[in-house]
């Protein structure tokens, strides 16, 4: 009788050892193909708990501001499923993208699992070059430089006159209004601010295209200390 009891004890021990949550995911990663750029992107992860514990979840955290993630519950029950919505913006993103969210949970199996979504940003409306940087130059230096504006969109766009944030830059543009599979050009010249090693500041040009309505040239350049 002794070494029934003893048995039976061991077994219901052996069972609380063995009692725990299971993550059960049915994707990681999606890929959205390819979106314009601006465009939104919301896709659900689906998972459930097969295991025999409450399965928990805790410490979401995204890899980027531009993807909010949303737990539809932080607590599965044993059998139950839930959802991870992943909303991603591509605002000011091109080319090749891929964002990534994770959480941790309390399966021994699986401490942290992380989802992605990936894909190409195509532009409709883009700078070229994305940037002006004269780097370093010295006292005479003339600072002139273009950027092209291109418009591969379906519809003409709209342009404003350009904005400065530094008084010593100056810029303007050759259309204001630009065709599909048209271009502009934007013409910009600076002078070093009186008593300044450094110049540095914006150019913002506002559009009536939805999907980007601000286009923003960073602008900088150091005088040589020579």
């Amino acid at each position: 009788m002794r070494y029934c009891f003893l048995l039976l004890l061991s077994l219901f021990a052996s069972g609380s050892v063995l009692a725990a949550p299971a993550l059960v995911v049915e994707q990681v990663n999606h890929d959205f193909g390819e979106i314009v750029q601006g465009a939104e992107i919301t896709h659900n992860f689906r998972f459930h708990n097969a295991g025999d514990q409450i399965l928990e979840i805790s410490r979401l955290r995204s890899s980027c501001g531009c993807t909010a993630a949303l737990l539809t519950t932080s607590r599965l029950s044993p059998g139950s499923m839930a959802e991870l919505q992943l909303k991603f913006n591509s605002q000011g993103f091109r080319g090749a993208v891929q964002k990534e969210v994770t959480f941790e949970t309390n399966d021994p199996e699986h401490s942290a699992v992380t989802f992605s979504l990936q894909g190409n940003v195509r532009p409709e409306l883009f700078l070229q070059p994305r940037r002006i940087n004269w780097g370093v130059v010295g006292q005479d230096t003339l600072l002139q430089a273009e950027v092209e504006i291109f418009n591969e969109s379906t519809r003409t766009i709209t342009l404003h006159a350009p904005e400065t944030t530094n008084p010593g830059i100056v810029a303007q543009l050759s259309v204001l209004i630009i065709a599909p599979g048209e271009r502009a050009q934007l013409k910009v010249s600076a002078e070093f601010p009186a008593d300044k090693k450094r110049l540095a500041g914006y150019i913002v040009i506002r559009s009536d295209f939805s999907n980007l309505p601000q286009l923003r040239v960073p602008v900088s350049a150091r005088l040589s200390q020579k």
